[in-house]
């Protein structure tokens, strides 16, 4: 994902901060964990992408994507040099990536090239700082030996939903429930075959599980209420 598009989606989160297709969750002091589904013409995969965001003063001022084998930052410009970046990835971002995953290194690269000297001698700067090794010219590791516990600033902030917030989500459970059933009906009485004969479980397996979990939801609702 491009630098620019990147730019882009922080000022769009900070002109409408209940953006439909984030759903985020504080993980830290000015740091969210978040899901982010790009609109068509970017990616039409159901999967979101992982960011972290980072604020000031409750406004966005940088996102850290994660790549799975890589992380791409950005700063937006009048913010760069002021240890928002740094403070991030060592407190809470490379916290939560190494303790929180299955991941035991957190492997990064920074291309000359590609971002042009200045910023390459920046984000080296920036990686080499916060414990990141350099293997090569391009590629750096942060391994778990180089978390600094005393550091940590994780601080999950999970709100939970009203009763009408969690009505509306499981309505629309329903509707997806009742989506994958018509689907089903419609290629099987096109084809004349049952989806099962080539995919288990069945989309109406699949749709009827879909739809229990309004009861799982419920569930969650309750023992988060009682704690």
């Amino acid at each position: 994902m491009t630098e620019k598009y990147i730019i882009q989606l922080m000022n769009k989160l900070n002109r409408f901060p209940n953006y439909k297709d984030c759903v985020k969750v504080g993980i830290g002091k000015n740091v969210e964990l978040a899901h982010i589904w790009y609109q068509s013409g970017f990616s039409d995969s159901h999967v979101p992408y992982t960011y972290f965001l980072i604020k000031d003063n409750d406004n966005y001022i940088g996102a850290v994507l994660d790549m799975t084998h890589d992380l791409h930052w950005v700063i937006l410009p009048k913010h760069r040099k002021k240890g928002h970046l740094s403070k991030a990835l060592k407190q809470v971002i490379l916290p939560y990536l190494l303790e929180e995953t299955d991941r035991l290194e957190q492997k990064i690269s920074i291309n000359r090239n590609q971002i042009g000297e200045i910023n390459y001698q920046n984000s080296l700067r920036v990686a080499l700082n916060i414990g990141f090794k350099q293997i090569d010219e391009e590629n750096l590791v942060f391994d778990y030996n180089s978390l600094d516990e005393d550091e940590y600033q994780l601080d999950y902030n999970h709100k939970g939903l009203t009763r009408k917030e969690l009505d509306f989500e499981i309505n629309e459970l329903q509707k997806i429930a009742k989506k994958l059933n018509k689907i089903s009906s419609k290629i099987e009485f096109a084809f004349g075959k049952e989806i099962e004969e080539y995919s288990k479980p069945s989309l109406n397996d699949t749709a009827n599980k879909v739809a229990y979990l309004k009861e799982v939801f419920k569930d969650m609702k309750y023992d988060f209420d009682k704690n």
